[in-house]
């Protein structure tokens, strides 16, 4: 059965160029109103397998992957190279995921439900994240409410999302789009920073 919140949109034809518009044709209304502040633009996508293009990528984990949307159209960029491994905490996101990875044909995409800041997964050479605390801020355009949202919370995630990234091996890369909750990180040096779709892109490196 076609999962509730998975709308079936419309397939591309060789030589048609990706949109947001026409991949968020996939949801249901419920998650189309939340693309432009939760989902990853398709421009920062596209610029991040033109970096991964030339870099020496083996796997790549989603912190936070949410509908899918990274993992899922960087797949087709890449055709299938890379092992891509989505990791969500909300079952109905991870369904949804699901449901667009059949749509869209990806088989080297796998999804998770599970807390990146309790199951840290060790060992990838590259880590993505799309301001994965955003949801224990107060602030609008949250997915839900099921996240509590103080500045004590926030700041309890971010230090242990910082505790975590440094167990990562020198030379993992590290990219983010609006950040990952702080302005600095130990450990790390900035090897790439640019704005892109209105946000800061940055591709960090473990020292």
């Amino acid at each position: 059965m076609r999962n509730q919140f998975f709308s079936k949109g419309k397939k591309l034809s060789v030589g048609d160029p990706m949109t947001d518009a026409l991949w968020d044709s996939c949801l249901s209304q419920k998650f189309q109103i939340l693309s432009a502040y939760q989902w990853t633009p398709i421009s920062v996508i596209e610029r991040t397998w033109k970096y991964l293009s030339l870099d020496r990528v083996t796997s790549l984990v989603d912190l936070g992957s949410g509908v899918g949307k990274f993992c899922i159209h960087l797949s087709l960029l890449s055709n299938h190279s890379i092992d891509i491994l989505g990791l969500e905490d909300r079952e109905e996101l991870v369904d949804v995921s699901e449901s667009l990875k059949k749509h869209w044909d990806v088989s080297k995409v796998q999804f998770r439900k599970e807390n990146f800041l309790k199951q840290f997964p060790e060992g990838h050479s590259h880590y993505y994240c799309f301001n994965p605390l955003y949801e224990t801020m107060k602030g609008s355009h949250s997915i839900d409410l099921q996240k509590q949202k103080s500045a004590n919370q926030f700041l309890k995630d971010l230090q242990t999302l910082k505790q975590n990234l440094l167990l990562l091996k020198p030379k993992t890369k590290l990219i983010t789009f609006h950040g990952f909750g702080g302005n600095s990180l130990t450990g790390f040096r900035i090897v790439l920073k640019e704005e892109i779709a209105g946000g800061e892109y940055l591709i960090w490196e473990r020292e």
